[in-house]
């Protein structure tokens, strides 16, 4: 059986702001919330519709910066074995580690999300958002501002 080596590696779970993937619901739609200003939700609106599997994590991220959320009343159905993170449900986020800069989203799943002309709802949102993670990570925009 396939044993995924991130899991119990104490640099990665910091890396990813003291957090690892939990579980998912269903692709299904949901309502993203914008938590931060900053360099990477720069013209993001207040909340936008997206589809997508909304990642729970286990333990909860610490220590980092959140920058989007997910609406868990927008959501048809929850995950199998996780209860959800109720009214704050972060989905991206950023922080400086060892160094360095970790930026994380658990968006973009759906191959569609990525795919231009696809008509995906939420798609110039995302990346954006995804653009400017990238840029802040480079150190080309403020970076966790």
């Amino acid at each position: 059986m396939y044993k995924r080596q991130e899991y119990n590696w104490p640099y990665y779970e910091g890396l990813c702001g003291g957090t690892q993937y939990y579980d998912h619901g269903a692709l299904q739609a949901g309502t993203v919330i914008t938590l931060a200003r900053d360099s990477s939700t720069e013209g993001l609106p207040a909340r936008w519709d997206f589809k997508d599997e909304w990642y729970n994590w286990m333990p909860f991220p610490t220590r980092a910066k959140f920058l989007l959320g997910v609406d868990e009343t927008s959501l048809a159905t929850k995950s199998g074995t996780h209860p959800g993170h109720g009214k704050f449900h972060p989905i991206s986020w950023c922080q400086y580690y060892d160094g360095g800069r970790s930026w994380v989203t658990a968006l973009g799943h759906d191959s569609a999300a990525w795919t231009d002309g696809s008509g995906y709802v939420g798609q110039a949102f995302f990346k954006k958002h995804i653009v400017n993670g990238i840029l802040s990570a480079m150190g080309n925009l403020p970076f966790c501002s």
